[in-house]
């Protein structure tokens, strides 16, 4: 299960797997666009309405990233942001700046995507009110690394965050971190087996 993606796994218009870049993909591209349209669509209508237009936007960006539209949830990751700011809502800038981070690795900007889960990996394990977060982050921050073939480093991440995940007796969530982590560690072992 992903913790960023607002819908299961394998239910519903929004179903989707892992591919073998630890990606999430669509199971059945066209009813995911469609129903990603329809919250898009959604959104528009809840301007008046700033604590549901927040929700809204949080649950939208990693959808749009998994359909492709990486400008479209860079800049409606970027909107979340400022107004959970404007709302006070430190907790939903933090997980929408991971949802940023998480984009911009998707675009292939590891200078940006880099600095941003440095600074929110930090930011969770020296704020107490984040703490419960660092799994979320770390995980996201494996990703990044695996996609730049760091896959000692992302390995490292993944395992931190399964150490947390099962400390926190999150069941649903250790599944992911213990699949990217044996999918890391497949890495590992051909990128490092001799030559003959």
């Amino acid at each position: 299960m992903n913790e960023d993606v607002p819908a299961p796994r394998d239910g519903g218009p929004f179903a989707w797997r892992f591919d073998e870049r630890l990606r999430e993909v669509p199971l059945d591209k066209a009813a995911f666009a469609t129903a990603l349209d329809a919250l898009v669509d959604q959104i528009a209508a809840a301007k008046s309405q700033p604590a549901r237009l927040l929700a809204m936007l949080g649950e939208a960006t990693p959808l749009l990233r998994i359909a492709g539209r990486l400008d479209e949830a860079r800049r409606t990751a970027s909107a979340a942001i400022a107004l959970a700011e404007l709302l006070e809502d430190a907790k939903a800038a933090y997980v929408n700046r991971i949802r940023l981070a998480h984009v911009m690795q998707w675009e292939g900007r590891f200078d940006l995507s880099n600095a941003l889960f440095d600074q929110l990996t930090g930011q969770a394990r020296c704020m107490p009110e984040l703490e419960g977060l660092a799994h979320t982050v770390l995980q996201h921050a494996g990703k990044n690394l695996f996609d730049q073939r760091r896959y000692r480093e992302a390995a490292r991440c993944f395992r931190e965050a399964l150490q947390l995940r099962r400390a926190l007796g999150i069941d649903a969530l250790m599944e992911s971190s213990a699949e990217a982590l044996r999918v890391t560690q497949g890495r590992i072992a051909e990128t490092e087996a001799p030559s003959r």
